[in-house]
């Protein structure tokens, strides 16, 4: 029973950290819907160091056949955005970048995302005090 009572509260303690690190945003019922379902990878950090920069949230979701489902959450908070990078291939956008507003305490937020004709596809939150220019070194940077 007790064993239960903490599983149960660890997993309230999981969705409530979720559901703030991305208030406002459309892309969390993504995370929350799509996280644990068959063909989807999510991974979750909070308060961790990736590459040196420090990350309040990092939640990153990795699909294979839900892009039509995922793609109008996208375009919500693409509305959103203070600024957009996209790449588009055949006037389907392919990947995405997009600054959001920051949160009420000042830590910034980005949505990146990436998806093929195939409806698969990859989308990241980050939530922080990097800059724009720390995201695209922390994505794009080659490892040694």
């Amino acid at each position: 029973m007790m064993k239960r009572t903490i599983v149960f509260m660890f997993i309230l303690l999981t969705f409530s950290t979720m559901a703030s690190a991305q208030e406002g945003l459309q892309i969390a019922s993504a995370f929350s819907r799509f996280g644990h379902e068959r063909g989807c990878k999510m991974v979750e950090m909070h308060d961790a160091r990736l590459r040196g920069y420090k990350l309040k949230t990092y939640q990153s979701l990795t699909y294979r056949t839900q892009g039509d489902a995922i793609a109008p959450l996208l375009d919500e908070d693409r509305r959103k955005a203070q600024k957009i990078r996209e790449v588009v291939n055949d006037g389907h956008v392919t990947s995405g970048y997009y600054i959001m507003p920051p949160t009420d305490n000042g830590l910034n937020r980005y949505i990146l995302y990436t998806q093929k004709e195939d409806k698969s596809g990859t989308v990241i939150y980050i939530e922080g005090t990097l800059q724009p220019d720390d995201i695209l070194k922390l994505c794009y940077q080659r490892k040694n």
